[in-house]
């Protein structure tokens, strides 16, 4: 059974007085059944490829664009006037009329946190951070913590590591916007190799600019760059995983893409670094293919989250020789709700694996932050059935990791945002959710500067069994004008672009 999820800001469903615009010709209809003769043109052409849209979810100065938009890319993919011109007028009505002036504003979070965090700066530092990925590893090089970092400023795969003399970054591999490593001996010849997923252009769109590349480590700390795959779409991952029983190692990969290219896929290992790569689903917007056997039928199976007007949780379940069944595990209520990221992890601990996500992107159609952005999560109860649980609300969410925070020996969550009012330093670029028992959280803000983070990892980085919370910079804003056209709005002077955070101090509540 589908999921939907249920979670709506208050005040977003109610519908005001209206003015429609009318297309029909026959005898003047009552304005009961002018609407019931909109709400169908509504169901009939907003609800062709996605969700209908409820009217709450944008401000009403913002609905005529876009519809105006979606009716032109409706006609761009059909070829056809799909939507005619005064059915368009209706539907702008409606929507116009039925939505709010603005959307509701999220409250302040005005609880004392019973732990408090001290920020340092790691490694070098940028006048325009965009720290894409940040992954723990241990590749053996350096003794002592290492971190994987993808830089989409410099494109680059760096090396972070740590030893008795501080913090050193080494560049292993220059590539086109990297933004996903996957740390693993492919070739089987005792070293650890990095599997690397490139986006290859930022803005979402159908260029061929994707890569799979393969760093093959070919001695102590030098690594080979192969090209895997490439001339297809952005690419947002790629793990190696052995998908049809055979013992070796194929690759499974989200490519995003843009509108009309994107899919998942597996790469089959044909032997002598050769790969044939096979359609799973061919839908644009996957943000990851997470391995998992989401059965326990001793087959690895794939968990990916859909963005775009799809929002959706789709499972490939394995047969065990390469062949999949997509299943629909979840979807969100409408086709703006701006999913983000998803995790694997339990946190209910009842030994099977929920899924943790994020939604929280708003650089599409209507860039404000939304009061509907925020934490949630699906408890897995069992034969491919999800419950949705909510966490909180959080502007431009955009990541989220569970860990014992608190040392309470439950669940905590940390969540970042890559978009927020920053001009309002009570919004926090980090916020963490104390797992209060059974499952239940209440929010603590965290950081408010640096502002726009996304990648973070739970790691314990002083051997204290106390997780610090790793967080990597990524000027989003910036991003999207410069991708406008617009000159970068660059830092006056060099700043932090990862970040260790510590629990310094925990207060005790009475």
């Amino acid at each position: 059974m589908n999921l939907l999820f249920r979670y709506f800001p208050t005040g977003f469903f109610l519908f005001i007085a209206i003015t429609f615009v009318f297309s029909s010709a026959n005898a003047t209809p009552t304005k009961e059944e002018k609407l019931e003769q909109v709400k169908k043109h509504v169901a009939q052409y907003c609800g062709s490829c996605h969700k209908v849209p409820p009217p709450g979810i944008l401000p009403k100065k913002d609905w005529p664009r876009v519809v105006k938009l979606m009716a032109e890319l409706a006609q761009e993919r059909t070829g056809v006037e799909f939507i005619p011109k005064l059915i368009i007028q209706d539907i702008t009505a409606f929507y116009y009329g039925s939505s709010p002036e603005k959307l509701p504003t999220l409250a302040y979070n005005n609880r004392i946190s019973p732990l408090t965090f001290t920020p340092s700066g790691i490694g070098i530092k940028s006048k325009f951070p965009l720290v894409v990925k940040i992954q723990p590893v241990n590749l053996g090089i350096n003794k002592g913590t290492e971190f994987l970092i993808c830089d989409g400023e410099k494109n680059q795969i760096q090396l972070l590591s740590k030893n008795n003399n501080g913090w050193n970054e080494k560049v292993l591999a220059e590539i086109p916007i990297p933004v996903n490593t996957h740390a693993i001996d492919y070739d089987h010849d005792g070293d650890m190799d990095i599997l690397v997923s490139a986006l290859g252009h930022y803005p979402p769109s159908d260029v061929l600019a994707g890569k799979i590349i393969l760093l093959e480590q070919t001695k102590h700390g030098v690594f080979d760059k192969k090209v895997i795959l490439e001339n297809i779409g952005r690419v947002v991952d790629a793990q190696a995983v052995d998908i049809d029983g055979d013992k070796d190692l194929d690759i499974v990969t989200a490519i995003f893409g843009g509108r009309n290219v994107g899919e998942v896929a597996w790469l089959e290992n044909m032997g002598n670094g050769t790969h044939q790569k096979h359609t799973i689903i061919k839908i644009p917007g996957a943000l990851n293919a997470t391995p998992v056997d989401l059965n326990g039928d001793g087959h690895m199976d794939l968990v990916s989250l859909f963005t775009q007007e799809n929002e959706a949780f789709i499972a490939s379940i394995n047969d065990g020789k390469g062949n999949f069944k997509p299943v629909k595990l979840a979807q969100a209520p409408h086709p703006m709700f701006g999913s983000t990221s998803m995790s694997l992890i339990d946190i209910d601990r009842d030994r099977d694996l929920d899924i943790l996500f994020t939604n929280g992107d708003n650089f599409d159609l209507q860039e404000d932050p939304k009061p509907y952005h925020g934490v949630q999560w699906l408890e897995n109860k069992g034969n491919l059935q999800f419950a949705f649980r909510d966490i909180g609300r959080f502007y431009g969410a955009v990541n989220a990791k569970g860990g014992d925070i608190d040392g309470d020996g439950d669940i905590d969550i940390v969540a970042s945002s890559w978009s927020n009012y920053w001009e309002d330093e009570k919004r926090q670029s980090i916020m963490w959710y104390e797992n209060i028992g059974q499952e239940k959280f209440i929010a603590h803000d965290l950081v408010n500067r640096p502002i726009s983070v996304v990648p973070i990892e739970l790691y314990d980085l002083d051997g204290d069994n106390h997780p610090e919370i790793i967080a990597g910079v990524f000027r989003a804003t910036a991003l999207t004008e410069l991708v406008k056209g617009n000159p970068a709005k660059k830092s006056a002077a060099a700043v932090d672009r990862i970040l260790s955070i510590k629990v310094t101090s925990q207060l005790i509540l009475q």
